[in-house]
């Protein structure tokens, strides 16, 4: 009765456990936007106006990125963690004062680049 007991607990809390939230992708508001396109005047001396040119003809048309692959892209090279072509050095130092939430936004313009032109 007692190993009866304990299964059934087990199985009612296995059931009880925290979840992880997956929160919605929300997009930038009007503010946001235009600390984005502030912010990617930096970027658009090699990627172009619209995220539409291969840095130094090398790079990935970043047009064409996701807003998590951006993330993900622009984290590492903060951190000093991802060199594609070479640019890790160079892409470090253009956004090394960028906050997460500047990351975030940044990515989310660039993501929808192509919609907005």
């Amino acid at each position: 009765m007692r190993l009866l007991l304990i299964l059934i607990s087990i199985f009612i809390l296995s059931g009880c456990e925290n979840k992880t939230k997956v929160l919605k992708d929300i997009p930038n508001t009007k503010v946001e936007n235009e600390k984005a396109k502030a912010i990617f005047q930096r970027c658009q001396r090699c990627h172009g106006m619209k995220a539409e040119i291969a840095a130094l003809t090398k790079s990935d048309i970043i047009a064409h990125y996701s807003k998590k692959d951006l993330i993900e892209a622009l984290t590492l090279y903060q951190k000093g963690k991802r060199d594609r072509h070479r640019f890790g050095y160079l892409m470090k130092g253009i956004i090394v004062d960028l906050s997460s939430d500047d990351i975030r936004v940044l990515a989310d313009y660039i993501s929808k680049i192509e919609e907005k032109n």
